[in-house]
């Protein structure tokens, strides 16, 4: 996947950027924030880099009692892969409290911020798998209901169009509740979306392509149980996007990493080869 040098600078990379505190932030100040904690011990898991940090532990736990509601799920998020990766005991309070959360709808959902529709619902979904919370059928039903109506004749899901990132998302819900897709559909979407430059962009016939649109990509083929059909482009690409501290950028054409981008190029460069239980 990579060298064992490249390994060890983006290793080096990642851990220059912990902040006394224990949480991490990619511009290495004493800013720590909770969703470069979640890039950088990703991909220190990915890397097999072995750690066990006690103060990254205590930093995360500050924030258990911010995940009540709508408003605190991706804190949820966070803090829950977080706690994974440091092979610590999920806190029973994020637990609880993802009980507690109402199902997002994607009303909800259409925030300017957010890339994608089903953001929200697809976190929520998720880590609801991982913590083995069930949904009655009508429930599922509903958000079946919900994800699919916003499926274009393309295959590919969107509010105004089909976009790469949200079909990544809606197929990700969908599977998780066992709900068959039309994978020929969505596949050919998703080959519409192959970029010569970047390997996906995230609409078709659009520039440019960034990484999490690559990342978007390779998750998709993961999900269609598919081998992605650009597979030496996207290995250029990603080759392009790392910088000489070990680190990603968002764009091949250049840029500053940060842990956001090197959490997607480790990421995809797991799908690239074939290692499982990262395409979410």
């Amino acid at each position: 996947m990579l060298s064992e040098g490249e390994k060890e600078k983006t290793i080096r990379y990642i851990s220059d950027r912990r902040c006394q505190s224990g949480g991490y932030c990619f511009y290495q100040l004493d800013e720590p924030n909770l969703s470069d904690t979640w890039y950088a011990l990703g991909c220190l898991e990915v890397l097999q880099a072995a750690f066990s940090d006690n103060m990254t532990q205590e930093y995360l736990s500050r924030f258990v009692n911010q995940t009540r509601g709508l408003s605190g799920l991706y804190r949820l998020w966070y803090l829950f892969w977080s706690f994974r990766y440091l092979k610590r005991t999920i806190p029973e309070q994020l637990i609880a409290h993802l009980s507690a959360c109402p199902v997002p709808t994607i009303f909800h959902s259409g925030t300017i911020e957010s890339a994608s529709l089903f953001e929200p619902l697809y976190c929520y979904v998720i880590l609801c798998e991982e913590a083995g919370i069930q949904h009655s059928e009508s429930e599922k039903k509903k958000i079946q209901k919900e994800v699919l109506r916003w499926q274009h004749p393309s295959g590919g899901f969107g509010r105004d169009k089909a976009t790469l990132i949200e079909t990544r998302h809606a197929v990700a819900i969908l599977q998780a509740f066992h709900i068959e897709t039309d994978a020929e559909r969505i596949f050919s979407f998703l080959t519409s979306c192959i970029d010569e430059q970047s390997g996906f962009v995230n609409v078709p016939s659009s520039h440019p392509g960034y990484l999490e649109h690559l990342d978007a990509g390779i998750a998709l083929a993961g999900f269609l149980s598919r081998p992605v059909p650009n597979r030496y482009q996207c290995l250029l690409y990603l080759d392009k996007c790392r910088n000489t501290n070990g680190g990603y950028a968002r764009s091949g054409f250049g840029g500053n990493s940060t842990l956001e981008y090197t959490w997607y190029a480790i990421r995809s460069l797991c799908g690239l080869h074939n290692k499982t239980g990262w395409n979410w």
